[in-house]
């Protein structure tokens, strides 16, 4: 879904640069599916990316013959790029990276990757580190252009403050209720955060958490979680149905929506950041203007975490102890974070998005 999102800023500027585009927009999951026929109600088509086999791909290369295709982040799909080399098609990697666990696995096959590689016209790569690890697979260096994250980039044409009060009018809060959210949690997180929130006095008429993990088809176990610490909680879905009114946790049962509501909150945790997972989207809250905080698991994250420690965005906590501590700081109002407003904060101009667009159809026009 984090790709579709970036695909939809990117497609933004595009079609602003050039409004005779047509275009069409494939992705792997349901989730990713059902996002993108919202976010693109313009395109040709949205269908599913086609397997990466020989027969499949002829039949797709038949009905479908692009002027140019644009992958984001990461991906080496062997026949599919093979046909693109074939067909003469022009690729581009946009918001490219390279985790350092992933290019562990890579290098085995560095010797195979580096004609695939040779496909892509250019790569716009998140950080050096990405172009570094880029070019150890077998990237021409010439190609690689580090531009930064469009995750990165604001949404200048929100207003911040409206979308606060729609958010606290959904969940009837008012501006004295403090609103933290735990999002993309992983296993074990839940427990630590129930552990760390449960030690503020007072919690339930200070604090109203939410609670979002990562996969939707973990909510039964954080239900069992949210019950042995004897949390009493409502379903997102109960709230905004109007069976049920806000209670002091409420328990997220959607997807895609966390984007929106941390326009809403005072405070937020990201989750996969506790545990060796590498963490997930750490900006997506500070980019609403929203502070965060999380573990000291980042590599996945490496950026923005020291972007967001430089500009004061937010904090990393070693452990439930020190999260626990900034908590109870949280509950009496003593956490001395900036935030993020477009226009007004050097830490969020607009900048990844417009190049990585203008990079492109330079490109496409050669």
């Amino acid at each position: 879904m984090g790709e579709v999102r970036v695909l939809a800023r990117l497609f933004t500027v595009l079609k602003e640069m050039q409004p005779e585009l047509e275009y069409y927009i494939s992705t792997y999951t349901k989730t990713g599916q059902r996002l993108a026929r919202e976010l693109f109600p313009d395109a040709k088509a949205v269908f599913y990316f086609p397997i990466d086999a020989y027969f499949p791909l002829k039949r797709f290369f038949r009905q479908f013959r692009p002027d140019g295709i644009i992958m984001v982040e990461t991906e080496i799909w062997p026949y599919f790029l093979d046909f693109c080399r074939r067909l003469k098609i022009p690729l581009f990697l946009a918001n490219g990276r390279v985790s350092e666990k992933s290019s562990g696995r890579y290098k085995r096959f560095r010797r195979s990757l580096t004609p695939l590689l040779s496909i892509y016209r250019k790569f716009a790569v998140q950080s050096k580190a990405d172009a570094e690890r880029m070019t150890t697979l077998g990237a021409d260096p010439n190609r690689i252009v580090v531009l930064g994250n469009i995750k990165h980039d604001p949404d200048l044409t929100v207003d911040y403050s409206a979308k606060r009060k729609e958010v606290r009018r959904r969940f009837d809060l008012n501006e004295d209720r403090l609103f933290l959210i735990a999002a993309s949690t992983r296993p074990g997180e839940e427990e630590i955060i129930s552990r760390a929130i449960d030690r503020i006095a007072g919690r339930e008429d200070k604090i109203v958490l939410l609670v979002a993990p990562r996969h939707l088809e973990r909510l039964e176990d954080v239900k069992t979680v949210l019950d042995v610490n004897r949390f009493q909680y409502v379903l997102y879905s109960e709230i905004v149905s109007g069976k049920k009114k806000t209670a002091s946790v409420i328990l997220m049962d959607k997807m895609g929506l966390l984007a929106d509501l941390f326009y809403g909150a005072d405070l937020a945790f990201v989750g996969g950041t506790m545990g060796d997972l590498g963490g997930h989207n750490i900006m997506e809250p500070v980019l609403a203007g929203t502070p965060v905080v999380f573990g000291p698991s980042v590599y996945n994250v490496s950026e923005a975490a020291e972007k967001i420690g430089e500009n004061r965005l937010g904090r990393m906590v070693a452990d439930e102890e020190e999260l626990a501590e900034v908590f109870r700081m949280f509950s009496e109002d003593r956490l001395d974070f900036e935030r993020i407003v477009p226009g007004k904060s050097s830490a969020c101009e607009l900048s990844v998005t417009g190049k990585t667009a203008a990079l492109i159809i330079e490109e496409f026009d050669r």
